[in-house]
């Protein structure tokens, strides 16, 4: 009982360690990644569409809007602008490849400077009409490919996860949005008018000029035409700041959380330890009239505490483990936050980590009691209580 109690105690400690540690190193991982996808400073969106446009940019909510290729070619003429690059949304139906519906981003390879570098390190050839590049949470058939609107669609590539909602998307180049609504009207309700489907524009990603700021651009965009103060604007560097001052306040509490266990799983441990050794004094007192060294009773003790931080740090990164890596994508969608798997070496490390303060602490407990086994004589000791 003695050592199933000082096992579990390590156990629970190494378990908040671990779990803590590891929630707060993805979180700041996919805060990392959110940073670098969302690599415009200005994204002009129809009137009204600003929150859809912030909400697929975070929670991943599946939106459709647009205005016209026409207004697209008139914001890419504000002065301040260094790169513009379109992009169209279409939220799917259901699809046989997820549980729930898709975020369609038809883009533009030769003018994209978001998505293009990403998708760079996992396909170097170019996307042609009717292909696909899919998100890593998307379940692509074993015969590479996608079923969208009744119909077929070849995945040439599936891209590194990113935990964000880009992750939940598949990418095709501008010149199939046509495609993509004609296919929609056979199966379901058109997504889009016919007249609008080769010239929808859902935002212009805008990169600013150096010695501008968003917000100026925005405004000599406004300046270009009297319907221009009807569109939109998003800040994805505004939405990462605030993203990133939710995020900073979890790990926070989660750095208070686990200090607070470790403070009292220490003290927890010092006691048990304490009174362990209290309990065995009269076994102390025999061995030492056997003829056991101070030394052979120390060395009995820091074996059992290293043994029991080693058996209860395994324990504890196990069920942490368990708990963590199976489930990393629901947790990602409960909190509503970017969340991504941290690099396996920082893994490793950070469970090494673990089971060593784990077995460190065990063997500091038996240090603070072992000058009790030697201060009392040995046979008063075995006859203290007759």
């Amino acid at each position: 009982m003695r050592t199933g109690a000082l096992l579990a105690v390590v156990t629970i400690l190494t378990l908040a360690f671990f779990g803590g540690t590891m929630l707060t190193m993805n979180l700041n991982a996919g805060m990392t990644s959110m940073e670098r996808r969302l690599g415009a400073d200005l994204m002009v969106v129809p009137q009204n569409t600003t929150q859809k446009a912030e909400a697929l940019l975070t929670d991943g909510s599946p939106s459709t809007f647009y205005f016209t290729k026409d207004i697209a070619a008139k914001v890419e003429q504000a002065d301040g602008i260094e790169q513009a690059s379109e992009q169209t949304y279409i939220a799917s139906l259901a699809a046989a490849c997820c549980a729930e519906k898709l975020q369609i981003i038809g883009y533009d390879p030769a003018t994209d400077f978001v998505i293009e570098p990403w998708v760079a390190s996992q396909f170097d050839g170019t996307l042609e009409n009717g292909q696909m590049l899919a998100g890593a949470n998307v379940n692509v058939s074993a015969d590479g490919t996608v079923e969208l609107y009744g119909r077929t669609w070849p995945v040439v590539a599936q891209l590194a996860d990113t935990g964000t909602s880009l992750d939940n998307s598949v990418f095709i180049n501008l010149d199939t949005v046509p495609d993509m609504v004609d296919a929609s009207a056979k199966v379901a309700k058109r997504i889009m008018p016919a007249e609008y489907a080769d010239k929808a524009v859902s935002t212009v990603l805008v990169k600013v000029s150096e010695g501008y700021d968003a917000q100026t651009v925005a405004a000599n965009i406004q300046r270009l035409d009297p319907t221009f103060p009807e569109l939109g604007y998003v800040y994805p560097g505004g939405i990462t700041a605030s993203t990133k001052t939710a995020l900073n306040a979890l790990v926070a509490y989660l750095a208070v959380f686990v200090a607070a266990i470790w403070v009292m799983g220490v003290i927890v441990l010092l006691a048990v330890f304490a009174s362990s050794v209290n309990e065995r004094k009269r076994e102390f007192a025999s061995l030492r009239i056997l003829g056991a060294t101070r030394g052979m009773l120390a060395g009995i003790l820091l074996r059992e505490s290293a043994l029991i931080g080693l058996g209860g740090g395994i324990l504890g990164v196990g069920l942490a483990s368990l708990a963590i890596f199976p489930f990393s994508a629901l947790i990602g969608r409960q909190l509503q936050l970017p969340y991504l798997q941290a690099a396996w070496s920082a893994v490793l490390a950070v469970m090494a980590l673990a089971v060593i303060c784990a077995v460190t602490i065990g063997v500091i407990g038996s240090l603070s009691v072992l000058v009790r086994i030697g201060r009392p004589e040995a046979y008063l000791t075995l006859r203290e209580g007759e």
